[in-house]
């Protein structure tokens, strides 16, 4: 949601429009694209997800298997609809990352299992693919209005966020046999290879003048370099939550509805989840 505003915001700026129907039909779309990628991957990886203490509603009996697939298959379906109701290559993209949500968690491929792989997967998806869907009617005469260079730093910003989400899953992937960038170099690797992207994103926002990205890059920076200082699994969880929620908050400063829209979600979110299953979530850390 935030990439795609952040995004959306741009183009706006640049095609002097305002945010339309099509826009929130997008939105749903890439709901719809993003909830199937999930539901595959509470499939896949039950077993780590138990070694890691990740419990989700599988690991507590609250879905079938059988459901949980049903989930992913009508979610896919719908957002693919809607993508080429939108136009053809919206549709082609929305396809792209729901192929990319399977096989980067559905055997024999598990992109997520393979350092380069995993990371494109979440780069390339999220970072890259997403941007580009502000605009459905993409062309080469008029992809100017996209503000082009938003892809490429949200391709970087992803993919720092990537390396790190890598860190608290490594002892769980290792056990079952993935061979993710965290469980195949050292910690302080994995850290400093956040660090450069996030460091890359910030030129490629500064270049194009998106002083408030530039920003939201270098803040991000923070808790990186003092994880690398000081041992703390809560601060390497921060770590990983604190680019998006900035991301989120400038989301919301560009669409004051989006901020209320997510306060009232953390808000009935917690309270579900702490009724359902006891626990805090989400949180910062």
């Amino acid at each position: 949601w935030s990439i795609y505003l952040v995004s959306l915001h741009y183009h706006l700026e640049l095609s002097n429009d305002s945010i339309a129907a099509l826009d929130y039909l997008m939105i749903f779309a890439l709901t719809l694209a993003a909830a199937s990628s999930y539901f595959i991957n509470q499939i896949y990886d039950y077993e780590s997800d138990l070694i890691n203490k990740k419990l989700g509603f599988l690991q507590n009996n609250q879905i079938t298997l059988k459901s949980m697939m049903n989930c992913f298959l009508l979610t896919a379906l719908i957002s693919i609809v809607i993508g080429f109701y939108l136009s053809l290559i919206a549709g082609m993209l929305i396809l792209m990352l729901v192929v990319i949500g399977y096989i980067y968690s559905a055997p024999p491929f598990r992109l997520k299992d393979r350092p380069l792989s995993g990371f494109l997967a979440n780069a390339y998806g999220f970072g890259f693919i997403i941007p580009l869907t502000v605009m459905p009617d993409i062309n080469m005469h008029n992809t100017g209005l996209l503000g082009w260079d938003n892809p490429f730093y949200f391709f970087f910003t992803v993919g720092a966020i990537y390396f790190l989400t890598t860190l608290p899953d490594k002892e769980g992937d290792e056990i079952v046999g993935k061979k993710t960038v965290a469980v195949l170099l050292p910690q302080s690797i994995v850290k400093l290879s956040a660090l450069i992207f996030l460091v890359i994103s910030a030129l490629i926002a500064f270049q194009s003048g998106f002083i408030l990205l530039v920003y939201v890059s270098l803040v991000s920076i923070i808790p990186v370099i003092i994880s690398l200082f000081i041992k703390s699994t809560k601060l390497e969880m921060f770590a990983i939550k604190f680019p998006i929620l900035l991301l989120t908050l400038l989301a919301g400063y560009f669409f004051y509805g989006y901020f209320v829209f997510i306060v009232a979600l953390v808000v009935l979110t917690r309270i579900y989840y702490k009724k359902r299953n006891n626990m805090i979530y989400p949180k910062l850390t």
